[in-house]
């Protein structure tokens, strides 16, 4: 059974207590004061509601006791006042009687508040059925935090967003259903064990705005016209949509054109991605005016037919080493993967960054890492099977590749298990051999897509663990057993730190000849800060472009590399 929220006084009104000379009068006055819970520490406004007229303007007083001043009253009506509190940080805590008068007359309201540690302000207050709602939620005594801190306001309501700006300060933003029940909810944030709640704190308004979509559904890649018609909107030229699912605004559908006839019927035309996200999509309508309202479960995104001319092919055959460097001991990872999937339609994502990168051959060079590029909430590509395993096939060995899903994403990926540097043949040419799937990709031999680099080698000098000590003003020369790189694949060095210049992330580069030894200058190791730094090498190759005999993409290219990571104290 749901509590009584606000504080209800059936009183028969009392003689005032300072004159003892005022009759007392025999009406039955029903009052409710909302919230019923005041913080330490916090200025508020409460409602105080009379069920027959009693307020007058101008002749209405207030008292709350100790710590709790009555800085106003603004009568609204005869019914209805306002009450400008002020709750001293020292307060005492616990209940509160209200003492009231009114033109002569005086009720003293028992326990009609309650002074708290932690509560809770939201504001505005109210909101339309099937708007959107932006309220400020005002703490006293939390400790909120982004990541640990959640917010409720109850059925039909839902908290889109929520916004932690400071311990005791919070921004939410609401989506009303057009079918909310009207009336009080309370409001609740919950950060771990702590959880504040304000009483009948937010209002659903009788008042409705709401609107109808069409189409009802969609396929992934479609283009389809739309129609949109609303309740009580005031849609105009600045009227703009978002699709929405359970992790908020997703842009895998894009509006391509809008046209708002008047302030209750727009049309228009939308582009799902090839990619994007199955299932049912809210409607985000917001009008220049700020009017905003979603439109709940508006569109299903349903998944389109499978495309072979539009699927690509990523693979991939690696070492990786890694030197510890407490103990000197050479940690291996063998990875063998493959992907089948068709590329964003339309496209996602800025494209890549170029930046400038050593020069073969035994030329240095100083280089900033490339910035990160700005984020982009880009759909993932759909994948395909290809049966349950895949493999790569030589002359030496087969390196079978099992299939599997990211339970984040439903990405199908094929990843070789507990592959060993054994696996890994050097100087060999791979065909990829796919077992075949009957609803997707059919049995194919792609000959000599995934090569290896030519040999197997080790740095040899200096030995790069415990913390090796290398002076900045000296040259830095290393060894390592021949590659055989050239001149089919490359040898590449790095040594990555923190650019002196600039504070930024760089390094120290060469693409030194493949003879066995090369130096870096002083000049190049005082362009990083002193500090710890990652000495990295690697070798690489490149396969020809391919494709899938039936795709019209034919430039896939597959490459593979051995590198070795070890650690360094620049000096």
């Amino acid at each position: 059974m749901r509590h009584a929220p606000l504080a209800l006084i059936l009183l028969a009104a009392c003689p005032k207590a300072d004159t003892g000379d005022t009759a007392p009068d025999e009406a039955i006055v029903s009052f409710a004061v909302h919230p019923a819970l005041l913080g330490q520490g916090v200025r508020v406004e409460a409602d105080l509601t009379a069920a027959a007229p009693t307020f007058a303007f101008g002749q209405t007083y207030a008292t709350l006791g100790e710590g709790v001043f009555v800085e106003s009253i603004t009568v609204r009506d005869s019914y209805a006042a306002t009450l400008d509190l002020v709750v001293d940080a020292d307060a005492p805590l616990g209940p509160r009687d209200l003492r009231l008068e009114v033109d002569g007359r005086v009720w003293t309201l028992p326990e009609v508040v309650q002074v708290v540690e932690q509560s809770l302000t939201a504001t505005p207050a109210s909101g339309k059925m099937g708007a959107l709602v932006e309220v400020e939620l005002a703490g006293a005594a939390t400790a909120w935090e982004t990541g640990y801190t959640w917010a409720s306001f109850g059925a039909g309501i839902d908290v889109l967003e929520l916004e932690i700006d400071a311990p005791d300060h919070a921004t939410a933003l609401l989506a009303v259903h057009p079918d909310a029940r009207p009336g009080y909810r309370d409001v609740s944030v919950e950060s771990g064990p702590s959880v504040v709640t304000l009483t009948d704190g937010f209002l659903v308004d009788r008042q409705v705005i709401t609107a109808v979509f069409d189409p009802p559904e969609a396929e992934q890649g479609d283009t389809v016209d739309f129609v949109l018609d609303g309740v009580d909107t005031s849609w105009d030229s600045g009227t703009a949509l978002q699709f929405w699912d359970e992790g908020g605004p997703n842009p895998d559908i894009a509006i391509t054109q809008l046209t708002v006839v008047d302030g209750e019927h727009a049309f228009g035309r939308l582009r799902l991605s090839n990619a994007a996200r199955l299932g049912e999509r809210d409607v985000l309508v917001r009008a220049g005016t700020g009017e905003a309202l979603l439109i709940p479960d508006a569109m299903e995104v349903l998944e389109g037919p499978i495309d072979l001319s539009h699927v690509a092919v990523n693979i991939g055959l690696d070492v990786f080493r890694e030197r510890d460097n407490a103990t000197g001991e050479l940690y291996e990872r063998v990875q063998a993967y493959a992907m089948f999937y068709v590329p964003l339609d339309p496209p996602c994502g800025p494209p890549q960054a170029m930046t400038d990168s050593p020069k073969p051959y035994d030329l240095n060079g100083v280089f900033p890492d490339p910035p990160e590029p700005e984020p982009v909430d880009c759909p993932y590509p759909r994948t395909l099977p290809a049966g349950d395993v895949v493999w790569f096939e030589s002359d030496e060995n087969i390196i079978t590749m099992a299939k599997s899903t990211r339970p984040s994403t439903g990405q199908i990926l094929y990843i070789g298990q507990n592959l060993l540097l054994s696996d890994y043949r050097f100087g060999q040419t791979y065909d990829l051999h796919t077992q075949g799937d009957p609803a997707a990709i059919p049995e194919v031999l792609l000959e000599g897509v995934q090569p290896t680099v030519p040999a197997d080698w080790h740095i040899q000098t200096p030995e790069l663990w415990g913390d090796r000590r290398v002076p900045r003003a000296e040259p830095f020369s290393y060894s390592w057993s021949p590659a055989r790189t050239y001149p089919d694949a490359f040898f590449v060095t790095k040594i990555h730190g923190t650019l002196d210049a600039t504070g930024d992330s760089g390094y120290a580069g060469a693409i030194p000849w493949d003879d066995g030894q090369h130096t870096y200058a002083p000049g190049e190791l005082l362009s990083l800060r002193p500090g710890s730094v990652s000495f990295v090498a690697f070798s690489y190759i490149k396969g020809p472009y391919f494709g899938l005999p039936f795709s019209i993409y034919q430039e896939n290219q597959s490459s593979s590399a051995l590198q070795l990571t070890a650690s360094m104290v620049l000096e």
